[in-house]
């Protein structure tokens, strides 16, 4: 048997975005907490987000896959 997916609890999620000099671009931090097994697990993200026209250009993105504690 597999294990169970991953569910993200949304109310203790959290996220910081950051304006840059480039107005096309900004910078997201992502820290969502996800339970795994019924386990609460915090992963680390960053995504640099580029916009045009009101869409998504360009998305590149970083994680850690280990969790860490916030």
């Amino acid at each position: 048997m597999g294990r169970d997916p991953a569910v993200v609890d949304a109310e203790k999620s959290g996220f910081v975005l950051h304006d840059t000099t480039d107005p096309e671009v900004f910078i997201a931090e992502i820290d969502p907490v996800l339970l795994v097994d019924g386990v609460a697990v915090t992963m680390s993200l960053v995504q640099i987000f580029r916009v045009r026209d009101g869409r998504i250009a360009r998305l590149r993105d970083d994680f850690s896959p280990d969790p860490v504690d916030l």
